[in-house]
């Protein structure tokens, strides 16, 4: 297929996604928030005619961050609207109705999880482990830890995307700019082991760090490797306490007693290395 055959498909797939993505905001967000509603509308509009009007070849950097920004804009809204009009936004606040719509998915309900998993760690900002015993009330503890650690791990890639694709300005506007420059200088100036430390202790804002990290030279590669490895740390320690694979009598009460020790020991260790690492200042250049 020739290139310019390429580029007139693309143009056209991305003007499509575009008007299809404006006519759903029109039939499910108009009603429901105006301000999200004239924002998706306006970006929509403008990438289409961006990616049109820019020429691929001259341009090509420009061209593909458009496209990327055309998609995860549509990604991001299609979330949203499926969000709303499921119920869901009503639901979080009710643990039993959120369980309950999961299991009313049927076969689909899996994916639903993940999908919660994944949304949770891109945009809600509620713990990761409200969700993590939601999918051990629903499947159990080793099925909660697979599905959780397959939603946690592309939740975390897509941060880790948008903060490669929009930069420190998408970072400053959700976090803030002290923490984005804060979390931003530690992690070019520590280097990537201290990338592994921080994912695996919750002393830190593991998600939070992923979108950072996007803005700082880290490649997809290694981001993706550190987070197969420290990931499933946290939520398998917390699917299988949080199942009750533990009991509270008999041989579980010295078994909790020396997991409590060793908690608080750890609590007050990785406080101490928070503060030591977030009190130090930028070097001089």
């Amino acid at each position: 297929m020739k290139a310019q055959t390429k580029t007139a498909l693309a143009k056209a797939g991305v003007g499509i996604m575009c008007a299809v993505m404006t006519a759903l905001c029109g039939l499910f967000m108009y009603d429901r928030s105006k301000i999200m509603y004239y924002t998706a509308v306006v970006l929509f509009a403008t990438a289409a005619v961006a990616y049109c009007a820019l020429d691929g070849e001259k341009y090509p950097h420009a061209s593909r961050t458009v496209l990327v920004g055309a998609i995860l804009t549509a990604i991001v809204v299609g979330c949203y609207i499926i969000y709303v009009t499921t119920g869901l936004s009503d639901r979080f606040n009710d643990f039993d109705a959120l369980k309950q719509f999961i299991l009313d998915s049927g076969f689909w309900g899996a994916l639903v999880f993940i999908g919660l998993t994944v949304f949770q760690v891109v945009v809600l900002p509620i713990p990761e482990a409200v969700t993590i015993l939601l999918g051990v009330a629903i499947y159990g503890a080793t099925w909660s830890f697979v599905l959780s650690v397959i939603g946690t791990v592309i939740g975390s890639l897509i941060s880790f995307m948008l903060g490669k694709v929009f930069g420190r300005k998408l970072c400053n506007w959700m976090f803030g700019a002290d923490n984005t420059e804060k979390y931003a200088r530690i992690l070019s100036e520590k280097g990537k082991f201290l990338f592994i430390i921080m994912l695996l202790f919750p002393a830190f804002p593991d998600d939070m760090l992923c979108m950072i990290a996007g803005i700082t030279s880290m490649s997809y590669a290694y981001f993706t490797v550190i987070c197969l490895v420290t990931r499933p740390v946290m939520i398998g320690l917390t699917a299988y306490l949080g199942s009750g694979a533990i009991p509270f009598s008999g041989w579980g009460i010295p078994v909790w007693i020396a997991l409590v020790c060793l908690m608080f020991a750890a609590f007050v260790v990785i406080s101490g290395l928070r503060k030591s690492i977030e009190s130090r200042k930028p070097k001089r250049r």
